[in-house]
């Protein structure tokens, strides 16, 4: 059986594509039979890869071009799952997809290509608990760990350690505690806090004094696993918000892992994990932690207890090796039901294959494809137009991006919207590969801002003919008639999307007909 895990491009150090990807990607390919193979949805091999293998997993992509791709799987009875590894319907303001899915076309697609798939996973019970509806075949898979290290051999330190260490998203986590905290580690002649983490946070601590704390800069998983080896206590404080309650409880297992009391927030991704006063402590408010902070100070044989049966039970009941068949019998069970017919021999000569391509880095039967200067061009690419905003210095990388992989059309349709003649980059886009749906939408608005209503229609009619069960070509060309005054005709299209989303729209409102022509123009809803 080969199995590609995709996903959209992201630092591969942290910890979301080590949890989600690298250990689950690692421990099935050291089942017999089974390969792996990790890579991006920037890939320039992508299309090879999906084509070929026997599981496609897809994380939290959205792309419209992934539907007809499902379609012409299901055909050939090769399986596609979708993996929702977050709410995106509650991303918070920080994060840098948060204005992508404010859209709620987009939101809907995601929803939509859970839907098409065979099958969905989500990493949380809650999110099942959310979105399970929208697949028959579903299952949770939690984080795991892939390697349990020994447990730690107790240190008598002078002063306890209280620790905490993450991403800069956990920024409004922090705030809530830091008052709170500083104010105790003040009056704790016997604590000292040790934080990894960005400068904003880093500022939510300046009133403590230079002796009573100390600053390490953010890091990778292995850097991260180290800082954590210097922690006597560590603190997991979580904002209630819906985003937070559909997080996993990596952190405690992460604590518990490497000797470190957990004292955790009392929410959902903790609440199912930590057993309290047995393998960890939960507390409500900021006031309970620091007085099972003053517990763990007055009482340290408390904490010695917390280690020792914390670490026993993800030594127990939580590695990756353990719970991989899971994983594997789930694919199996889905591929049975769609009549799949897996052929040995091609999964082992298509890996060997692809484990010679540029970038490649192999570890048994287990394969990345790491990005090369293309698909870097195209994430910094991406980067510089939706984030830095300079569309001179994304136009370039684009372009050099076309010249390197002249049969490649991502350079092309990223580098529309920033290109001095965009018909022409996505037209040689849809030459490049005719079957791309995203394609043939954003020519026909292109065309559409140009005045040139015919040609529009003719390309969000194309866009149906490569996939005639996607909602946005009916809305764009229900919009351009309405403008035009033909309102019969319009609403006919209107009435067709709105059918096509009906499955999707309790959860997005993506389709209005009370007024189609906002939504056809693809502006962005209040959530």
């Amino acid at each position: 059986m080969l199995i590609a895990q995709v996903e959209p491009p992201q630092e591969k150090e942290g910890g979301d594509y080590y949890y989600r990807t690298l250990a689950p990607g690692l421990a099935m390919a050291e089942q017999d039979g089974v390969y792996v193979v990790n890579l991006t949805n920037v890939h320039r091999y992508r299309w090879n890869v999906f084509h070929e293998a026997d599981v496609l997993v897809l994380k939290n992509i959205c792309d419209p071009d992934f539907l007809p791709l499902i379609r012409q799987r299901k055909k050939l009875r090769k399986i596609t799952v979708y993996e929702m590894a977050d709410d995106l319907a509650a991303i918070p303001p920080w994060n840098p997809v948060y204005f992508f899915y404010r859209n709620l076309e987009n939101l809907a697609l995601v929803f939509r290509l859970a839907a098409g798939c065979d099958a969905v996973q989500f990493t949380v019970p809650r999110l099942d608990s959310i979105y399970g509806h929208l697949n028959g075949f579903r299952r949770v898979f939690p984080n795991q760990l892939l390697l349990v290290p020994p447990q730690r051999s107790s240190e008598a330190h002078a002063k306890t350690v209280i620790g905490w260490g993450g991403s800069h998203g956990h920024l409004q986590d922090l705030a809530q505690i830091a008052p709170s905290l500083c104010e105790w580690v003040v009056q704790q002649p016997q604590a000292i806090l040790h934080l990894m983490c960005s400068e904003p946070i880093w500022t939510l601590f300046k009133d403590l004094p230079g002796e009573k704390k100390r600053w390490t800069q953010p890091g990778s998983l292995e850097d991260y696993l180290r800082f954590l080896s210097k922690i006597d206590v560590g603190v997991g404080p979580l904002e209630d918000t819906a985003f937070n309650r559909c997080r996993s409880d990596v952190k405690f297992l992460e604590y518990a892992a490497c000797g470190v009391v957990p004292v955790m927030a009392r929410l959902d991704p903790y609440e199912g994990s930590v057993k309290d006063g047995a393998t960890g402590f939960l507390y409500d408010t900021p006031q309970q932690m620091v007085r099972i902070l003053d517990r763990l100070i007055q009482d340290p044989s408390a904490g010695t207890r917390i280690i020792r049966q914390a670490h026993e039970y993800v030594d127990r009941e939580r590695r990756q090796t353990d719970h991989v068949a899971e994983r594997l019998e789930f694919y199996r069970e889905v591929m049975g039901a769609v009549g799949a017919d897996v052929e040995a021999s091609r999964s082992k000569d298509t890996f060997l294959e692809w484990s010679k391509t540029d970038g490649a880095v192999v570890n048994g039967r287990h394969l990345e494809l790491s990005d090369s200067y293309f698909e870097r061009l195209l994430s910094v690419g991406l980067v510089d137009m939706q984030v830095a905003k300079d569309r001179d210095k994304a136009r370039e990388r684009f372009e050099q991006a076309a010249h390197m992989e002249a049969d490649n059309y991502l350079p092309h349709l990223f580098g529309a919207s920033v290109s001095l003649s965009p018909l022409r980059a996505l037209t040689k886009a849809i030459e490049l590969h005719p079957t791309s749906l995203k394609a043939w939408i954003l020519l026909g608005e292109a065309f559409a801002q140009q005045g040139r209503t015919r040609d529009a229609l003719q390309s969000f009619a194309s866009a149906t003919t490569v996939y005639p069960d996607y909602e946005i070509p009916y809305l764009r060309a229900g919009g351009i008639l309405n403008t035009i005054g033909q309102e019969s005709q319009a609403i006919l299209f209107f009435q067709k999307a709105k059918v096509l989303s009906r499955d999707f729209e309790g959860l997005t409102e993506s389709v209005r007909v009370s007024n189609p022509s906002r939504i056809a123009r693809g502006e962005n809803f209040p959530r």
